[in-house]
């Protein structure tokens, strides 16, 4: 049994990877870690944690969420791949019923809207990123896993990072070719592009969760880069 690991964030959880895909992958099955409201961060982990308890995927697939997110260990539900890790982003996003240990919601979310007050700009959260993304790959290198990873809801423009030090390491990002180029290809972008323009008039512009359809042609893109970077 040749398995696909997916692992994202709700981006990843709403894509059924066609059979066909799958197929064209060397996959029989389809393994989605992917989870709502989740951390980059919380991709890394749990895509380890993963690969430590089962046997070597045929292939993974990393669809990169947004970069401001990110997780505490303060929940009561001891999951098999979380553990106790929660997702955070604002707090608004943190439901009502959640429940940590040892604080309250109140705290936490004191504690979010602190944190995210400080941070002046986007190169904060996409230099945490890039190390991340660096390190996963070179995690999945070592063990020879294939794998290929994209840019899903950013959006990354180098402007952004083009009057800060520290930023030498996203050479070795441009050099991977199993990650596409994060400055030229945003695979939410994509697929609105996939729209017609009718459709387009009717969906909001950002953040959308995109229907089977447009997976489609992601996928359709996704196999032409694999064999592209093969040749």
């Amino acid at each position: 049994m040749n398995t696909l690991l997916l692992n994202g964030c709700s981006f990843g959880e709403c894509w059924n990877p066609t059979l066909p895909f799958t197929q064209s992958l060397g996959c029989d099955v389809v393994v989605n870690l992917s989870k709502p409201g989740t951390s980059f961060q919380r991709t890394c982990r749990s895509t380890v944690e993963w690969l430590s308890q089962n046997i070597k995927p045929a292939m993974v697939l990393i669809p990169i969420t947004f970069a401001h997110r990110w997780e505490l260990s303060l929940g009561l539900y001891d999951d098999p791949i979380d553990g106790r890790w929660v997702p955070i982003q604002n707090s608004n996003f943190i439901p009502d019923d959640q429940r940590f240990e040892g604080t309250t919601i109140e705290d936490v979310k004191k504690l979010v809207d602190d944190y995210f007050k400080i941070i002046s700009t986007v190169a904060t959260y996409w230099d945490k990123m890039f190390t991340e993304i660096i390190m996963l790959s070179g995690f999945l290198d070592a063990n020879s896993i294939p794998y290929l990873m994209w840019d899903m809801c950013n959006g990354f423009e180098k402007k952004h990072i083009k009057d800060h030090k520290g930023f030498k390491k996203i050479e070795i990002i441009e050099k991977n070719p199993k990650i596409i180029d994060l400055w030229n290809f945003c695979g939410n972008s994509f697929m609105r592009d996939t729209m017609t323009d009718e459709l387009k008039t009717q969906t909001p512009e950002f953040a959308h969760h995109h229907a089977p359809e447009q997976y489609k042609f992601l996928e359709r893109h996704l196999i032409d880069y694999i064999r592209k970077i093969k040749k």
